[in-house]
């Protein structure tokens, strides 16, 4: 959640904690967050490692026993303690002059996440979706069915559609490309769960927290969420956001780069991306914006790179081929170490990868429902007060999936806008 106001105590800084953070009155800063899980453990250690959450804005079951990595366990709880939890939300939103928008951080494939994360997507459209944005960072499992979580792929399709149906922009990280990154990272295959899950973490918390970064560090464009993502996004169907970094070196921190230019290569590879790209001489982009944060940026490097790079890059042809710029600023409370000038540099497209990742796990659906495999497990659950059962409830979830892998095929036709406009004609009539 955040906040577009200024107080006073802001004076002697160029940045804008209060967008993120509440101040108290003991100039503490608390995280404008609110934590819900199932099972203690993983808010147990995040609280541990950040002492500045407000432990009132922390809800845990009190059976303690998770989900059970089933969506309706996790959506039948988030119904049934509803109340609580948006006391949480509302109580955190109040203090907001100026709420600007809300984040969800999930998983898709398991039952916390997926469940209670689509009971909240829900509830928050409702209350306030009209007037406030919702955008999700959404974990995407692997598509390779080496999960322990046999019904991951009921799971993700049932979240997909409330992501389909709630959320404004989704940021897509996919299990796959995040573990090819790794093996880049760390080429030393002796390196630890640990190491490559923190690796994990750093790796999402990066693209989370860089996109912010205009907004935190205000200058004359992208001043909001919604001016990001409208940028992107240019039809509600068409929401699902690749995400790349530029490579990390072992140290998780720094990048070895000279120049600007480099940097901006460097985001349109292939394997930086987030989400795995399995046809890359098929993509198409509908829209490309990246971000280069740091000092002193040189703006002419960043054109001759622009320049180079907008002719390998192919475009949905209804779209003008041009790639947006947002210049960061670095942290001045990010130490760099020897005084080195230290870039960064993330990449938010909206382009046709989704299109194979969505297939993939509508395959992987099918393999399990045409068995009708483990549908037992499965609650029928009440949906904005309609009862559903358990297969209507998988085949509208099924259906709104195809319909966007339809949408971004569609938008590969140089005709795509024409339909809409033929639509709209015959509706008219």
């Amino acid at each position: 959640m955040t906040r577009s106001d200024q107080p006073n105590y802001q004076n002697d800084r160029t940045d804008r904690p209060e967008l993120f953070f509440t101040l108290s009155d003991q100039v503490k800063y608390t995280p404008r967050a609110v934590l819900i899980d199932l099972e203690p453990s993983v808010v147990t250690k995040t609280t541990s490692v950040l002492p500045m959450i407000n432990p009132r804005n922390v809800h845990l079951s009190d059976k303690g026993s998770g989900a059970g990595n089933n969506w309706s366990n996790g959506y039948v709880y988030g119904n049934e303690h509803q109340e609580e939890l948006f006391n949480i939300i509302d109580r955190e939103a109040d203090k907001c002059d100026n709420l600007g928008n809300f984040q969800l951080f999930h998983s898709v494939a398991g039952g916390t996440g997926a469940g209670v994360g689509s009971l909240v997507l829900e509830l928050l459209s409702d209350r306030y979706g009209q007037k406030k944005m919702i955008n999700t960072f959404s974990v995407f499992p692997s598509n390779e069915d080496t999960s322990d979580v046999v019904v991951q792929p009921y799971n993700t399709m049932l979240t997909l559609k409330r992501l389909i149906d709630y959320s404004m922009a989704t940021c897509v990280f996919h299990n796959d490309a995040l573990n090819s990154i790794e093996n880049i990272l760390f080429n030393n295959k002796s390196s630890s769960n640990l190491q490559r899950f923190e690796a994990t973490n750093i790796l999402i918390s990066s693209v989370c927290a860089s996109v912010s970064n205009p907004l935190r560090f205000p200058n004359y464009a992208y001043a909001s969420y919604e001016s990001i993502f409208s940028t992107l996004i240019p039809s509600p169907e068409l929401k699902f956001l690749s995400c790349s970094l530029a490579p990390f070196t072992n140290e998780l921190s720094k990048h070895p780069y000279i120049n600007e230019f480099d940097m901006v290569l460097e985001l349109f590879k292939d394997d930086y991306k987030m989400n795995r790209v399995e046809r890359p001489q098929e993509l198409r982009h509908i829209s490309i914006m990246n971000y280069l944060i740091g000092d002193n940026l040189n703006q002419q490097d960043i054109r001759k790179a622009v320049a180079k790079i907008s002719q390998r890059v192919n475009f949905v042809d209804w779209v003008p081929s041009a790639i947006q710029m947002v210049n960061g600023r670095k942290s001045p409370f990010v130490s760099q170490p020897n005084e080195q000038r230290q870039l960064s540099g993330i990449q938010l497209s909206n382009n046709t990868s989704m299109i194979s990742m969505f297939e993939k796990i509508s395959e992987q659906f099918d393999r399990l429902y045409k068995r009708k495999a483990y549908i037992n497990n499965y609650l029928p659950v009440t949906i904005s007060d309609e009862a559903y059962e358990v297969e209507s409830m998988f085949q509208d979830s099924k259906e709104s999936v195809l319909r966007v892998i339809d949408e971004y095929k569609a938008c590969c036709k140089a005709d795509y806008l024409l339909d809409d406009v033929l639509d709209e004609d015959y509706m008219a009539s």
